[in-house]
């Protein structure tokens, strides 16, 4: 599932304070934003992938008032056997779209199997899958205790029962890069990323040591470490079409090389404006079902 960048992105009130809308480097170019979809979109369907689209109402109002500016990063949503988990977002600027998602989920005939609520918070961004039975929830600046705990619940349900706790850096006062550096890391899926079931990238400063070595020394998995240029370039934002198969947000990256020695095949895009205002293709696509 997708959602193309429309009028939302142009609304007077992201230019008068960009900070509040996650774009620390400053507004976004809704032509670049929709040729640069389009363009992926392309590659989708070219790989044998059904896509739909979020279809939302207009215009795309959140719960306060503010623009969803962030519709086009679809991946807001955790899909798992037999339906879907309905995250809760931390920040003003994406609270509502939630609301969106559940409707045309269930629009599709998927069913909802729980809802993030109390005093959760869980953004589907801070939860990676390793293989069918293991995964990573991370808490931080867009998760808390609580709601990964309910995920984690519906997650041993359905037979998840190696679930790793992994801790994100934050900022304190001062923000100037999406990612990296001061600015923390504000989703998992931001810094690390799975090729397939025993690859991975990784920018190191994104999450703590007990991490890396529970994935080098209990899951086996070999991983490719990326630079901060990379980072910045949304590059673990890797998102698998088919096995050993994945599109990746830019060009001539040196983590592109070592996948490819891997056995990888690797589709580069240019996704650079949706770099800038917080994703690659991973974020930009909510996988709905597959094999």
């Amino acid at each position: 599932m997708v959602y193309r960048p429309g009028e939302e992105q142009e609304d007077p009130l992201i230019a008068e304070d960009y900070q509040l809308f996650n774009l620390p480097e400053g507004p976004t170019d809704l032509a670049k934003l929709q040729k640069q979809h389009d363009n992926l979109v392309a590659i989708l369907k070219s790989e044998g992938i059904d896509v739909v689209y979020l279809e939302p109402k207009s215009p795309l109002i959140g719960t306060f008032g503010i623009p969803l500016r962030s519709a086009p990063y679809t991946r807001e949503t955790i899909m798992v056997r037999g339906g879907a988990i309905i995250s809760r977002s931390a920040s003003a600027y994406k609270k509502g779209l939630e609301v969106f998602h559940a409707k045309r989920l269930m629009e599709l005939g998927c069913p909802i199997l729980h809802t993030i609520h109390g005093r959760g918070v869980f953004e589907t961004s801070n939860m990676v899958w390793i293989d069918d039975h293991s995964v990573i929830l991370t808490t931080g600046m867009r998760g808390n205790i609580e709601g990964r705990n309910q995920v984690k619940q519906i997650l041993r349900g359905l037979g998840v029962d190696d679930v790793h706790y992994a801790y994100l850096p934050g900022f304190l006062t001062k923000r100037t890069k999406q990612v990296g550096a001061s600015s923390g890391m504000f989703h998992l899926d931001m810094c690390f990323g799975m090729a397939n079931p025993k690859v991975a990238v990784l920018w190191t400063g994104g999450v703590d040591y007990n991490t890396v070595k529970w994935l080098q020394e209990d899951k086996k998995v070999d991983i490719i470490e990326l630079s901060d240029d990379e980072l910045q370039l949304c590059g673990p934002n890797i998102l698998v079409v088919s096995p050993n198969r994945v599109i990746v947000p830019a060009f001539n990256l040196h983590m592109s090389e070592e996948l490819r020695k891997r056995g990888i095949e690797v589709i580069e895009v240019d996704l650079s404006e949706f770099s800038k205002g917080g994703g690659g293709p991973t974020c930009m696509t909510l996988t709905l079902i597959r094999d």
